[in-house]
Protein backbone atom coordinates (compact mmCIF):
# COMPACT_ATOMS: atom_id res chain seq x y z
CA UNK A 1 0.00 0.00 0.00
CA UNK A 2 2.81 2.22 0.49
CA UNK A 3 4.68 1.76 -2.26
CA UNK A 4 1.21 2.14 -3.90
CA UNK A 5 0.77 5.46 -2.65
CA UNK A 6 4.41 6.51 -3.35
CA UNK A 7 3.62 5.65 -7.00
CA UNK A 8 0.74 7.67 -7.57
CA UNK A 9 2.05 10.54 -5.86
CA UNK A 10 5.00 10.77 -8.30
CA UNK A 11 2.37 10.27 -10.97
CA UNK A 12 0.18 13.18 -10.20
CA UNK A 13 3.22 15.18 -9.61
CA UNK A 14 4.50 14.43 -12.61
CA UNK A 15 1.12 15.15 -14.50
CA UNK A 16 0.67 18.13 -12.66
CA UNK A 17 4.45 19.18 -13.94
CA UNK A 18 3.49 18.74 -17.27
CA UNK A 19 0.02 20.35 -17.07
CA UNK A 20 2.15 23.79 -15.68
CA UNK A 21 4.41 23.50 -18.26
CA UNK A 22 2.55 22.61 -21.31
CA UNK A 23 1.05 25.95 -20.56
CA UNK A 24 4.46 27.61 -21.15
CA UNK A 25 5.74 25.36 -23.97
CA UNK A 26 4.29 28.14 -26.84
CA UNK A 27 6.55 31.03 -25.17
CA UNK A 28 9.38 28.83 -24.06
CA UNK A 29 11.27 28.82 -27.55
CA UNK A 30 11.12 32.79 -27.79
CA UNK A 31 12.01 33.17 -24.11
CA UNK A 32 15.23 31.16 -24.19
CA UNK A 33 16.01 32.03 -27.96
CA UNK A 34 15.44 28.99 -29.40
CA UNK A 35 15.65 29.65 -33.82
CA UNK A 36 16.51 33.56 -33.16
CA UNK A 37 19.43 35.02 -34.67
CA UNK A 38 21.52 37.56 -33.17
CA UNK A 39 20.96 40.92 -34.18
CA UNK A 40 23.13 44.29 -34.24
CA UNK A 41 20.82 47.42 -33.74
CA UNK A 42 22.71 49.80 -36.52
CA UNK A 43 24.46 53.12 -34.85
CA UNK A 44 25.26 55.56 -37.81
CA UNK A 45 26.85 58.45 -35.76
CA UNK A 46 29.58 57.16 -34.06
CA UNK A 47 29.18 59.94 -31.67
CA UNK A 48 26.05 58.27 -30.74
CA UNK A 49 27.93 54.99 -28.97
CA UNK A 50 30.57 54.88 -26.62
CA UNK A 51 32.36 52.19 -25.04
CA UNK A 52 33.46 53.23 -21.37
CA UNK A 53 37.32 51.93 -20.26
CA UNK A 54 37.98 49.99 -17.47
CA UNK A 55 34.49 47.99 -16.91
CA UNK A 56 35.67 44.78 -17.26
CA UNK A 57 32.96 42.26 -16.19
CA UNK A 58 30.53 44.67 -14.12
CA UNK A 59 27.04 42.44 -13.83
CA UNK A 60 25.22 45.27 -12.19
CA UNK A 61 24.53 48.98 -12.65
CA UNK A 62 22.39 52.08 -11.56
CA UNK A 63 21.60 55.35 -12.17
CA UNK A 64 21.49 57.70 -9.34
CA UNK A 65 19.36 60.61 -10.45
CA UNK A 66 20.23 63.12 -7.39
CA UNK A 67 23.86 63.16 -8.56
CA UNK A 68 23.52 62.08 -12.48
CA UNK A 69 26.25 59.17 -12.26
CA UNK A 70 25.89 56.00 -12.88
CA UNK A 71 27.44 52.73 -9.88
CA UNK A 72 28.39 49.85 -10.61
CA UNK A 73 30.33 46.71 -9.33
CA UNK A 74 33.10 45.14 -11.88
CA UNK A 75 35.16 41.97 -11.32
CA UNK A 76 38.06 43.96 -12.97
CA UNK A 77 39.74 41.32 -14.73
CA UNK A 78 38.64 38.96 -17.29
CA UNK A 79 39.68 35.80 -15.82
CA UNK A 80 38.19 35.09 -12.11
CA UNK A 81 34.59 34.66 -14.11
CA UNK A 82 35.27 31.57 -15.62
CA UNK A 83 37.53 29.81 -12.57
CA UNK A 84 34.65 31.12 -9.65
CA UNK A 85 31.46 32.56 -10.15
CA UNK A 86 28.18 31.04 -8.10
CA UNK A 87 25.92 33.21 -9.86
CA UNK A 88 26.61 31.08 -13.05
CA UNK A 89 27.21 27.78 -11.12
CA UNK A 90 31.55 28.35 -11.52
CA UNK A 91 32.48 27.26 -8.33
CA UNK A 92 35.40 24.74 -9.50
CA UNK A 93 38.29 26.93 -8.22
CA UNK A 94 38.05 28.87 -4.86
CA UNK A 95 41.74 30.16 -4.71
CA UNK A 96 40.47 32.30 -7.48
CA UNK A 97 37.68 33.58 -5.67
CA UNK A 98 40.13 34.63 -2.42
CA UNK A 99 42.25 36.50 -4.98
CA UNK A 100 39.48 38.30 -6.49
CA UNK A 101 39.68 42.16 -6.23
CA UNK A 102 36.69 43.70 -7.42
CA UNK A 103 35.74 47.20 -7.94
CA UNK A 104 32.88 49.87 -7.22
CA UNK A 105 32.97 52.61 -10.05
CA UNK A 106 30.94 55.65 -10.99
CA UNK A 107 30.23 56.70 -14.57
CA UNK A 108 30.14 59.91 -15.60
CA UNK A 109 27.10 60.11 -18.49
CA UNK A 110 28.24 63.52 -19.14
CA UNK A 111 32.40 62.43 -20.16
CA UNK A 112 31.60 58.67 -20.56
CA UNK A 113 34.14 58.07 -18.15
CA UNK A 114 34.70 55.87 -15.47
CA UNK A 115 36.57 55.95 -11.91
CA UNK A 116 36.99 53.42 -9.68
CA UNK A 117 36.42 54.08 -5.85
CA UNK A 118 38.89 53.76 -3.40
CA UNK A 119 38.31 50.87 -0.45
CA UNK A 120 38.66 52.09 3.00
CA UNK A 121 38.32 49.35 5.68
CA UNK A 122 38.17 46.61 2.92
CA UNK A 123 40.38 44.65 0.84
CA UNK A 124 38.62 41.45 -0.55
CA UNK A 125 38.04 39.08 -1.36
CA UNK A 126 35.49 40.40 -3.69
CA UNK A 127 33.28 38.43 -6.21
CA UNK A 128 30.83 40.87 -7.38
CA UNK A 129 27.29 40.34 -8.56
CA UNK A 130 24.28 42.49 -7.82
CA UNK A 131 24.12 45.80 -5.99
CA UNK A 132 21.84 48.53 -4.73
CA UNK A 133 22.48 52.22 -3.86
CA UNK A 134 20.07 54.41 -1.83
CA UNK A 135 20.75 57.79 -0.55
CA UNK A 136 21.85 58.70 2.79
CA UNK A 137 19.00 59.76 4.65
CA UNK A 138 20.98 61.65 7.25
CA UNK A 139 22.70 63.89 4.62
CA UNK A 140 20.86 66.26 1.87
CA UNK A 141 19.73 64.31 -1.52
CA UNK A 142 22.46 63.59 -3.76
CA UNK A 143 25.02 64.33 -1.30
CA UNK A 144 26.00 60.74 -0.03
CA UNK A 145 24.83 57.43 -0.58
CA UNK A 146 24.84 53.63 0.56
CA UNK A 147 25.97 50.92 -1.82
CA UNK A 148 24.97 47.51 -1.06
CA UNK A 149 26.49 44.60 -2.76
CA UNK A 150 26.68 41.36 -3.23
CA UNK A 151 30.25 39.72 -2.78
CA UNK A 152 30.70 35.89 -3.71
CA UNK A 153 33.14 34.25 -1.12
CA UNK A 154 33.57 30.71 -0.80
CA UNK A 155 33.13 29.00 2.39
CA UNK A 156 36.08 28.04 4.32
CA UNK A 157 35.65 24.83 4.51
CA UNK A 158 35.61 24.13 0.58
CA UNK A 159 38.28 26.68 0.38
CA UNK A 160 40.43 24.38 2.93
CA UNK A 161 39.22 21.00 1.28
CA UNK A 162 37.42 20.47 -2.20
CA UNK A 163 35.72 17.34 -0.87
CA UNK A 164 33.93 18.81 1.94
CA UNK A 165 30.10 18.11 1.91
CA UNK A 166 29.19 21.65 3.08
CA UNK A 167 28.07 24.07 0.39
CA UNK A 168 30.97 25.78 -1.45
CA UNK A 169 29.83 29.42 -1.67
CA UNK A 170 29.33 31.39 1.69
CA UNK A 171 28.27 34.26 -0.14
CA UNK A 172 27.47 37.43 2.12
CA UNK A 173 26.52 41.27 0.90
CA UNK A 174 29.00 44.24 1.31
CA UNK A 175 27.40 47.67 2.88
CA UNK A 176 29.33 50.72 1.84
CA UNK A 177 29.07 53.98 2.53
CA UNK A 178 29.85 57.27 -0.15
CA UNK A 179 30.21 60.37 -0.54
CA UNK A 180 29.27 61.47 -3.88
CA UNK A 181 32.27 63.29 -5.70
CA UNK A 182 35.25 61.47 -3.38
CA UNK A 183 37.74 59.14 -4.63
CA UNK A 184 36.64 56.64 -1.72
CA UNK A 185 34.37 54.20 -0.22
CA UNK A 186 34.11 52.95 3.19
CA UNK A 187 33.01 49.65 4.05
CA UNK A 188 30.70 49.44 6.80
CA UNK A 189 29.83 45.79 7.35
CA UNK A 190 29.06 42.71 6.14
CA UNK A 191 26.30 41.10 6.52
CA UNK A 192 25.30 36.78 6.04
CA UNK A 193 22.30 34.98 7.56
CA UNK A 194 21.90 31.16 6.33
CA UNK A 195 18.61 32.07 4.57
CA UNK A 196 21.09 34.06 2.33
CA UNK A 197 22.01 30.96 -0.30
CA UNK A 198 22.18 32.21 -4.28
CA UNK A 199 21.98 35.66 -3.51
CA UNK A 200 21.80 37.72 -6.80
CA UNK A 201 20.62 41.07 -7.02
CA UNK A 202 19.23 43.83 -4.18
CA UNK A 203 16.93 46.23 -3.20
CA UNK A 204 17.57 48.41 -0.68
CA UNK A 205 15.14 49.85 1.85
CA UNK A 206 17.01 51.76 4.24
CA UNK A 207 20.92 51.96 5.61
CA UNK A 208 20.56 48.69 7.62
CA UNK A 209 17.49 47.20 5.75
CA UNK A 210 17.29 45.03 2.46
CA UNK A 211 15.81 42.77 -0.02
CA UNK A 212 18.12 40.01 -1.78
CA UNK A 213 16.82 37.22 -4.25
CA UNK A 214 18.07 33.55 -4.24
CA UNK A 215 18.19 32.73 -7.89
CA UNK A 216 18.41 29.07 -7.63
CA UNK A 217 17.50 26.41 -4.81
CA UNK A 218 20.40 23.98 -6.22
CA UNK A 219 23.48 25.88 -6.70
CA UNK A 220 25.48 23.83 -9.14
CA UNK A 221 24.44 20.95 -11.31
CA UNK A 222 22.03 19.28 -13.36
CA UNK A 223 18.99 19.84 -10.98
CA UNK A 224 20.40 23.58 -10.84
CA UNK A 225 19.82 23.08 -15.05
CA UNK A 226 16.27 21.73 -14.65
CA UNK A 227 15.19 24.34 -12.30
CA UNK A 228 16.53 26.95 -14.84
CA UNK A 229 14.48 25.76 -17.84
CA UNK A 230 11.55 24.18 -15.97
CA UNK A 231 9.17 27.35 -15.53
CA UNK A 232 7.04 25.41 -13.30
CA UNK A 233 10.06 25.12 -10.55
CA UNK A 234 8.98 28.31 -8.96
CA UNK A 235 11.60 27.16 -5.93
CA UNK A 236 13.53 30.27 -5.56
CA UNK A 237 12.52 33.49 -2.84
CA UNK A 238 12.97 36.64 -2.17
CA UNK A 239 14.50 37.58 1.76
CA UNK A 240 14.25 40.32 4.04
CA UNK A 241 17.29 41.19 5.96
CA UNK A 242 17.61 43.56 8.76
CA UNK A 243 20.70 44.30 10.72
CA UNK A 244 22.94 46.65 13.13
CA UNK A 245 25.15 49.21 12.22
CA UNK A 246 28.90 48.12 14.17
CA UNK A 247 30.29 50.56 16.23
CA UNK A 248 32.91 48.44 17.96
CA UNK A 249 35.43 47.16 14.48
CA UNK A 250 33.50 43.99 14.17
CA UNK A 251 32.09 44.87 10.84
CA UNK A 252 33.87 41.09 9.49
CA UNK A 253 31.48 39.55 12.06
CA UNK A 254 28.73 39.00 9.20
CA UNK A 255 26.19 37.61 10.84
CA UNK A 256 26.20 39.63 14.26
CA UNK A 257 22.99 41.95 15.14
CA UNK A 258 21.39 40.07 11.46
CA UNK A 259 17.55 39.24 11.04
CA UNK A 260 16.50 37.46 8.18
CA UNK A 261 12.98 36.06 7.10
CA UNK A 262 11.14 34.98 3.68
CA UNK A 263 9.51 37.93 1.73
CA UNK A 264 8.14 36.42 -1.42
CA UNK A 265 8.46 32.49 -2.43
CA UNK A 266 7.12 30.58 -5.19
CA UNK A 267 9.41 32.32 -7.86
CA UNK A 268 10.74 30.63 -10.85
CA UNK A 269 14.54 31.77 -11.06
CA UNK A 270 14.03 34.60 -8.98
CA UNK A 271 16.73 37.16 -10.03
CA UNK A 272 17.17 40.98 -10.45
CA UNK A 273 15.35 43.26 -8.34
CA UNK A 274 14.60 47.04 -8.84
CA UNK A 275 12.30 49.93 -7.59
CA UNK A 276 9.49 50.51 -8.64
CA UNK A 277 6.98 53.79 -9.00
CA UNK A 278 6.86 54.26 -5.38
CA UNK A 279 8.94 53.55 -1.85
CA UNK A 280 6.63 50.39 -1.90
CA UNK A 281 6.90 49.17 -5.15
CA UNK A 282 9.29 46.51 -6.40
CA UNK A 283 10.29 45.03 -9.62
CA UNK A 284 11.29 41.05 -9.75
CA UNK A 285 12.23 39.07 -12.40
CA UNK A 286 11.57 35.70 -12.98
CA UNK A 287 15.34 35.10 -15.46
CA UNK A 288 14.61 32.31 -17.32
CA UNK A 289 10.58 33.04 -18.03
CA UNK A 290 10.94 36.21 -19.05
CA UNK A 291 8.46 38.38 -16.68
CA UNK A 292 9.24 40.96 -14.70
CA UNK A 293 6.72 40.90 -11.38
CA UNK A 294 5.06 44.30 -10.11
CA UNK A 295 5.24 43.68 -6.27
CA UNK A 296 4.15 45.67 -3.55
CA UNK A 297 6.43 45.36 -0.38
CA UNK A 298 3.55 44.94 2.93
CA UNK A 299 4.06 45.67 6.35
CA UNK A 300 3.38 43.42 8.78
CA UNK A 301 -0.40 43.18 9.94
CA UNK A 302 0.21 43.67 13.23
CA UNK A 303 3.14 46.24 13.03
CA UNK A 304 5.87 44.57 14.69
CA UNK A 305 6.97 41.68 12.18
CA UNK A 306 9.50 41.81 8.87
CA UNK A 307 7.33 43.12 5.50
CA UNK A 308 6.28 40.62 3.12
CA UNK A 309 6.44 41.53 -0.84
CA UNK A 310 2.59 40.43 -2.87
CA UNK A 311 2.80 40.14 -6.67
CA UNK A 312 0.50 42.80 -8.48
CA UNK A 313 0.74 42.02 -12.30
CA UNK A 314 3.17 40.55 -14.31
CA UNK A 315 5.12 42.17 -17.60
CA UNK A 316 5.75 39.45 -20.29
CA UNK A 317 8.79 39.53 -22.39
CA UNK A 318 9.97 37.24 -25.44
CA UNK A 319 13.30 36.42 -23.59
CA UNK A 320 15.54 35.60 -21.09
CA UNK A 321 15.62 38.57 -18.52
CA UNK A 322 17.95 39.74 -16.51
CA UNK A 323 18.18 42.98 -13.46
CA UNK A 324 15.33 45.51 -13.99
CA UNK A 325 15.38 49.41 -13.82
CA UNK A 326 12.75 51.83 -13.26
CA UNK A 327 12.97 55.15 -15.91
CA UNK A 328 11.53 58.20 -14.44
CA UNK A 329 10.91 60.16 -17.68
CA UNK A 330 12.15 63.75 -16.41
CA UNK A 331 10.58 65.22 -19.30
CA UNK A 332 7.52 63.69 -19.09
CA UNK A 333 4.32 66.25 -20.61
CA UNK A 334 0.62 65.73 -20.84
CA UNK A 335 0.55 62.95 -23.51
CA UNK A 336 3.64 61.84 -23.74
CA UNK A 337 5.25 59.84 -21.01
CA UNK A 338 8.41 57.74 -21.71
CA UNK A 339 8.65 56.06 -18.69
CA UNK A 340 8.91 52.34 -17.72
CA UNK A 341 10.68 49.36 -16.87
CA UNK A 342 14.06 48.33 -18.70
CA UNK A 343 15.73 44.85 -18.60
CA UNK A 344 18.20 43.42 -20.69
CA UNK A 345 19.66 40.17 -21.13
CA UNK A 346 20.81 37.54 -23.58
CA UNK A 347 18.86 37.09 -26.91
CA UNK A 348 20.19 33.57 -27.00
CA UNK A 349 19.82 32.17 -23.61
CA UNK A 350 19.86 28.40 -24.51
CA UNK A 351 23.75 29.04 -25.77
CA UNK A 352 24.87 30.36 -22.06
CA UNK A 353 25.34 26.75 -20.61
CA UNK A 354 28.30 26.18 -23.54
CA UNK A 355 29.51 29.34 -23.43
CA UNK A 356 30.00 30.77 -20.11
CA UNK A 357 33.07 29.30 -19.41
CA UNK A 358 34.68 30.26 -22.61
CA UNK A 359 36.35 33.39 -22.73
CA UNK A 360 36.18 33.40 -26.71
CA UNK A 361 32.25 32.58 -26.51
CA UNK A 362 29.82 34.71 -28.63
CA UNK A 363 26.82 35.73 -26.59
CA UNK A 364 24.40 38.14 -28.13
CA UNK A 365 22.59 41.07 -26.39
CA UNK A 366 18.97 42.24 -26.14
CA UNK A 367 17.52 45.39 -24.11
CA UNK A 368 13.87 45.55 -24.09
CA UNK A 369 11.43 48.58 -22.63
CA UNK A 370 7.97 48.34 -21.43
CA UNK A 371 5.53 50.97 -20.80
CA UNK A 372 2.32 51.39 -19.62
CA UNK A 373 -0.60 52.07 -21.18
CA UNK A 374 -4.02 50.88 -19.53
CA UNK A 375 -5.91 53.43 -17.34
CA UNK A 376 -8.19 51.18 -15.52
CA UNK A 377 -6.23 47.83 -15.90
CA UNK A 378 -2.55 47.64 -15.93
CA UNK A 379 -1.57 47.06 -19.71
CA UNK A 380 2.16 47.22 -20.95
CA UNK A 381 3.35 47.76 -24.27
CA UNK A 382 6.95 46.67 -25.17
CA UNK A 383 9.64 47.46 -27.64
CA UNK A 384 13.22 46.55 -28.32
CA UNK A 385 15.75 49.28 -27.52
CA UNK A 386 18.98 47.65 -28.55
CA UNK A 387 20.33 44.34 -29.73
CA UNK A 388 24.10 43.53 -30.71
CA UNK A 389 25.41 40.14 -31.94
CA UNK A 390 28.21 40.00 -29.62
CA UNK A 391 30.47 42.32 -31.29
CA UNK A 392 30.49 45.63 -29.43
CA UNK A 393 29.26 44.05 -26.35
CA UNK A 394 29.06 40.18 -24.85
CA UNK A 395 26.30 39.38 -22.51
CA UNK A 396 23.98 41.98 -20.99
CA UNK A 397 22.74 41.55 -17.69
CA UNK A 398 21.33 45.34 -16.51
CA UNK A 399 20.80 48.36 -18.45
CA UNK A 400 19.44 51.97 -17.52
CA UNK A 401 18.15 54.97 -19.19
CA UNK A 402 19.91 58.45 -18.90
CA UNK A 403 17.15 61.18 -20.74
CA UNK A 404 19.13 63.77 -22.74
CA UNK A 405 17.30 67.40 -22.96
CA UNK A 406 14.90 67.82 -26.20
CA UNK A 407 16.94 70.90 -26.54
CA UNK A 408 20.12 69.17 -27.32
CA UNK A 409 18.11 66.68 -29.66
CA UNK A 410 15.95 69.63 -31.74
CA UNK A 411 12.93 68.79 -29.96
CA UNK A 412 13.31 64.89 -30.46
CA UNK A 413 12.96 62.46 -27.21
CA UNK A 414 15.76 60.60 -26.65
CA UNK A 415 18.61 59.35 -24.11
CA UNK A 416 21.21 57.57 -22.82
CA UNK A 417 21.16 53.97 -22.79
CA UNK A 418 24.03 52.48 -20.82
CA UNK A 419 24.39 48.28 -21.05
CA UNK A 420 26.24 46.25 -18.84
CA UNK A 421 27.06 42.23 -18.76
CA UNK A 422 28.81 39.61 -16.68
CA UNK A 423 30.82 38.60 -19.24
CA UNK A 424 31.11 42.29 -21.10
CA UNK A 425 34.43 43.59 -21.29
CA UNK A 426 32.96 47.39 -21.04
CA UNK A 427 30.38 49.00 -20.17
CA UNK A 428 28.95 50.42 -23.56
CA UNK A 429 26.67 53.28 -23.85
CA UNK A 430 23.99 54.18 -27.04
CA UNK A 431 22.03 57.14 -28.04
CA UNK A 432 18.33 55.71 -27.97
CA UNK A 433 15.12 57.40 -29.56
CA UNK A 434 12.20 57.22 -26.94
Amino acid sequence: MAGFSSSAAIILAAVLAVFIYTAELSRAPFVLGVGRQKASTPVSNPNDFHTIADTVHCEDIHYHEPSNLLFTACEGTESTRYGWFPGLGHLDDPTVALKAQGVLEVIDPRTMKAKRLEFTNFNGPFVTHGIDVIDDPEKPIGEAVYIFAVNHVPSAAYSTDKTTKEPKARSIIEVFHHVVGSHTVDHIRSVWDPLITTPNDIVAVSPTSFFVTNDHYYREGFLRTIETVFFGAKWTNIIHVEFTELTDGSFRDDDHGVKASVAMDGLHNGNGLGHGRTATEILIVSCASGRVHIGEILPAKDGKGPPTIAAKESVIFESILDNPSWFRDPYAQKGYDASGVVSASLSRGIDLGKNSQNPQGDDGVIVWMATPTGRKTAQWETKLLFEDDSTRIRTASAAVLVAIDPAQEQGKRKAWLFVTGFMSKSVVAVKVDL
